[in-house]
Order: structure tokens, then C-alpha cells, then sequence
């Protein structure tokens, strides 16, 4: 299964780790945000140009994935994962959400399936 992993950038390096688990479980993992430097855009090219580009790419990553996990540690500041499960939801993809659930969060609760850790997952 081809699976897109969202999660805060702050939480890059342990969500790098569950990527390596799903590997080793036979699965494809699209998620190429864990292995970027978000800080470092080519020389010349305006910020704001950047990031749109890596919300594109990020959003068709998204669109090619069967599956997508949203690890709900750490609230994002920019927004970017919930947008992301917008995204996910809206293309009917499998989503499975990860942590302690967010209250009030009813968009959250059309995910397919809740954890309440990655091991249970």
C-alpha cells in the first residue's frame, strides 16, 4: 500500500522512524517531506514561490497514496496537516489518524480508523 504520513515538521525525525516500520511491513511510503530540509530553497527563488511548490508536491503525494496516517502529536502552527487530511478526505482516500484524539475535531472523525498509538496501529 502506498501510504503519505502527516505530521507537524517538529515531528520529522520520529515520524522518519514509523516510515521505516511500514517499509519493513511491505508498504511504499510517498512522504518525501521526511526527508527534506524545509529551510534550505534553491538560491534566487523567493520563499513564497517555494512553498508553494512543496505544498504541490506534498498535495500530490497525497493524491498518489492509498492510505494516509495523521499523527495528531503536537498541534501544527501552520496548519499544514490539517489541511493535508482535508485534502485526503475530499480525494475519499483510506485515512487512519494516530495519538490522542482532538476534541470538537468533526472532521476527524470520517477517518477510517483511530489509534491510540503507532504500535497499535
Amino acid at each position: 500500500m502506498k501510504i503519505y504520513t502527516a505530521a507537524t515538521f517538529a515531528e520529522q525525525k520520529r515520524i522518519r522512524e514509523q516510515k521505516e516500520v511500514l517499509i519493513q511491513l511491505g508498504h511504499t511510503v510517498v512522504s518525501t517531506w521526511l526527508e527534506e530540509n524545509l529551510f534550505v530553497r534553491p538560491d534566487g527563488m523567493p520563499a513564497e514561490v517555494f512553498e508553494r511548490k512543496m505544498a504541490m508536491k506534498d498535495l500530490n503525494e497525497i493524491a498518489s497514496a492509498d492510505c494516509m496516517i495523521l499523527d495528531l502529536a503536537n498541534p501544527s502552527k501552520t496548519a499544514g496537516k490539517m489541511i493535508e487530511t482535508g485534502f485526503a478526505l475530499a480525494k475519499h482516500k483510506l485515512i487512519y489518524t494516530v495519538g490522542d484524539k482532538i476534541p470538537h475535531a468533526i472532521f476527524l472523525t470520517l477517518a477510517d480508523g483511530h489509534f491510540n498509538t503507532w504500535e497499535e496501529l
